[in-house]
């Protein structure tokens, strides 16, 4: 999928004011497994990673966050190097658009020869992209890529796809969960984008969650991604007094549905999947969204070293919190420069290196500033989960913490 900060107003950064190098071993690498490159064996060589991101378009309220992260991560490693070498990451933008996205993947891989790629930000987009890497054995690191299909079960081949990002499959009901707990709901309503993969991914497993909370479904609102008035899905929904709302969206719908609720003195709870996730989302929903809740990978006010690190470092470096979008960008970095330092790279043979750090990336194990990070069997996220609520100004505060 892809958001601007989850950021915590009551939360200080300034407890955390140097501005620490987190090269690799600050991070905590706890792999043990693959063959490490000797120390040195990389002097003078690039480890050449590719970022196809959405800078422009739907999606563009989410990558230049990712991008951001991308280079601080960037810019971190490589003062010390991965054994030696350099991470040379080259970003590109894929417009929010499916066709961008392949055709920039397809760019990176055979012109950039990169060893492995980040992106893209929204999940539509990597439906036409991820078939591209794997069909030319690229491992790619999702970190904004929320959807069904992505890792696991696809509809595709996807070998070589790995993510960063926390899947709604997971999220949605861990959100659920603490909301029915807390709130006691006995009906809701659902509104979500039939045309976004996301969207339309999300509000099914909304469905099957609310099912298996017994809260019963009373009204479904469907409309296009491009929608700005919603003050007919709003009416709707309100009509048949549900004791939760439901959104599953991305870019600016979220925060204009909320507004809209808000407006027509909608007073009950809004749950929502990690569109959002964004400080942009949460600042355009005002205090129209404080409570809103939903499940993200990352809470800017954890207080782990690694994460107050990077909230200090990329607030010095941005004059700004980073946001979940940020987070999991920066660690995709770290993720694939720690794949590189066990793998046996050649730095001549690209694609023996490609599937030398495919290989390693199954048993890497990091602590991230989203939490102990390491990938599943089917290269999905294995983390934290952070139920978190709008603040009203632009941030968020934490409900609930959930343990994977």
């Amino acid at each position: 999928m892809g958001g601007t900060g989850l950021r915590n107003v009551g939360h200080s950064a300034g407890a955390v004011l140097a501005v620490c190098v987190l090269v690799l071993s600050a991070c905590s690498s706890k792999t043990t497994t693959g063959t490490a490159t000797p120390s040195g064996t990389g002097a003078g060589k690039t480890i050449a990673l590719g970022a196809v991101l959405s800078l422009t378009g739907a999606g563009g309220i989410y990558g230049p966050q990712q991008k951001n992260g991308i280079l601080l991560a960037q810019e971190e490693i490589n003062r010390t190097g991965v054994n030696g070498a350099k991470i040379a990451v080259t970003i590109a933008d894929d417009q929010s658009d499916k066709t961008q996205g392949a055709q920039q993947f397809q760019t990176v891989i055979q012109q950039g020869k990169v060893v492995g790629i980040i992106g893209p930000t929204l999940s539509n987009t990597a439906v036409g992209a991820h078939p591209v890497a794997d069909q030319n054995r690229t491992p790619v690191i999702a970190p904004s890529n929320t959807g069904n299909g992505i890792v696991g079960t696809c509809p595709y081949s996807c070998t070589y796809i790995f993510r960063d990002s926390l899947g709604e499959a997971a999220a949605i009901p861990a959100n659920l969960k603490v909301a029915v707990a807390r709130l006691h709901p006995k009906t809701a309503a659902l509104a979500f984008a039939n045309d976004d993969k996301f969207s339309s991914d999300g509000a099914a497993i909304f469905k099957t969650t609310l099912s298996a909370d017994s809260v019963a479904l009373v009204d479904t609102e469907q409309f296009s991604k491009a929608q700005t008035d919603f003050s007919t899905y709003a009416t709707n929904i309100i009509a048949k007094k549900p004791d939760i709302v439901a959104i599953s969206g991305v870019g600016g719908v979220p925060s204009k549905l909320i507004v809209e609720l808000r407006r027509q003195r909608y007073a009950g709870p809004i749950v929502g999947g990690n569109g959002f996730n964004s400080s942009s989302v949460s600042m355009q929903a005002g205090q129209a969204g404080i409570g809103a809740q939903s499940g993200s990978a990352w809470f800017l006010g954890t207080t782990t070293t690694v994460n107050t690190n990077f909230v200090a470092a990329y607030k010095a470096k941005y004059n700004a919190d980073p946001d979940q979008f940020a987070a999991q960008a920066y660690t995709a970095v770290y993720l694939f420069a720690d794949a590189a330092r066990h793998a046996s790279l050649t730095f001549s043979d690209v694609g023996k290196d490609r599937d030398a750090i495919t290989t390693a990336l199954q048993n890497v194990s990091i602590d991230t500033p989203l939490g102990p990070f390491s990938f599943t069997s089917d290269h999905d996220v294995h983390q934290p989960i952070y139920v978190v609520a709008m603040d009203g100004a632009g941030g968020f505060t934490l409900v609930e913490t959930v343990q994977p």
